[in-house]
């Protein structure tokens, strides 16, 4: 299952108080991945990963970072179709040191950036850094299968989590009842939008992706959506047999 926690603010304001939180945030998602737990203090930002290993148990250690140490990926899900990305990756270039997806997607991200999410077969939820400019890109999957929230602390870092209960381990983060939200439990069952319980906690929509630099962040995208066109060809056809 897998689950990541991290903030992201501006280069030089990320100090070990940051690491100690997003360690605390990480203890409350510890049954995502109760194979390893790694942190990544950076300038810029600090990012933490629970693992449960499923491909390449002995590689795969997350936060990924590249080889030349510029690029960190965070990582939650499964990308089915990664030997054929892999493969196709191998054919441009690229040289890959593990056998895991989570490499074959940092790469996708590295070459084509948001472009790639339409490429991807799978379950996701992910964090993409680039340690040189700051640039961020936050995506989930187009189903919504894997969980991914944010918000945004007093000195608005944006703060993400694979669950909730993580969010609420920041100091600066509160559980206050979201009454909007309540109204659309209550009728559908459900928060429309990008809403949650929570006030001023959202949550990355299934298809849609975020790009942000520093603190800074950009109106969400939507990359991904069913496509209700109705065939009437087909309809046309079926009728006349």
């Amino acid at each position: 299952m897998c689950g990541i926690a991290g903030i992201i603010s501006s280069s030089g304001q990320i100090t070990d108080s940051h690491r100690e939180i997003v360690n605390s945030m990480k203890k409350k998602i510890q049954h995502r991945g109760p194979d390893s737990d790694d942190t990544l203090l950076l300038s810029g930002a600090v990012f933490g990963h629970q693992r449960l290993a499923i491909i390449d148990l002995d590689h795969g250690v997350q936060p990924f970072t590249s080889v030349d140490g510029r690029y960190v990926l965070v990582f939650n899900g499964e990308i089915y179709n990664y030997l054929e990305l892999r493969q196709k990756l191998i054919q441009q270039g690229v040289h890959f040191k593990t056998f895991s997806d989570t490499e074959v997607l940092l790469h996708m991200l590295i070459m084509y950036k948001e472009k790639c999410l339409n490429d991807l077969l799978g379950m996701f939820a992910f964090v993409f850094y680039d340690t040189k400019t700051e640039e961020w890109l936050m995506a989930r999957d187009q189903f919504g299968i894997k969980p991914l929230y944010y918000c945004r602390n007093q000195d608005q870092e944006i703060i993400f989590a694979s669950e909730i209960k993580a969010l609420l381990a920041h100091p600066d983060i509160s559980a206050e009842l979201n009454n909007k939200s309540l109204g659309h439990y209550l009728t559908f069952q459900f928060c429309l939008g990008n809403l949650t319980l929570f006030k001023d906690i959202l949550k990355v929509e299934p298809g849609y992706y975020i790009l942000g630099k520093g603190k800074t962040a950009e109106v969400p995208v939507k990359y991904w959506n069913l496509n209700f066109e109705i065939d009437h060809y087909s309809i046309w056809l079926v009728s006349h047999y």
